[in-house]
């Protein structure tokens, strides 16, 4: 982690990984900065918001990111009392060790479905065949 992020540096990130800042943008960005939020912590709101598009984009869903969806994560953290490098990385510990714990149960799940099961208890039907005379559309 650097020592000396600056909100520079945040805007640089924001328009690589995002789009343009408006001033208006920026200005908003500042705010949060004199509300006690370090640079550092508005950076990692970005990046986060990043991971929740590439996450969708895995599941087969589009997520544009917005600026003021990253506000949002911004404001939530300002709420919460996220604003310092340490209170996010104690934050982010326990958002990771909440993840491990909810897959290790789903493992477990998963691992009691195989013992109920058989292969015997699925058959395979193939769909009807479209009637193509009705949709000639269709090839």
């Amino acid at each position: 982690m650097p020592d000396e992020v600056t909100m520079e540096d945040v805007f640089r990130l924001y328009e690589r990984k995002v789009a343009l800042l408006s001033s208006a943008q920026k200005e908003k960005l500042c705010v949060a900065h004199d509300e006690g939020m370090s640079p550092f912590v508005i950076g990692c709101a970005i990046l986060r918001a990043k991971q929740e598009q590439r996450l969708n984009r895995l599941r087969g869903k589009n997520k544009h990111i917005s600026f003021n969806y990253i506000y949002r994560i911004i404001e939530d953290w300002l709420n919460h009392g996220i604003t310092t490098d340490d209170a996010f990385l104690e934050y982010w510990k326990a958002v990771n060790a909440d993840k491990q714990a909810e897959g290790a149960r789903r493992d477990e799940d998963v691992q009691a479905d195989k013992r109920k099961f058989t292969r015997k208890d699925f058959t395979y039907k193939a769909p009807p065949k479209p009637n193509k005379e009705l949709f000639p559309f269709l090839d």
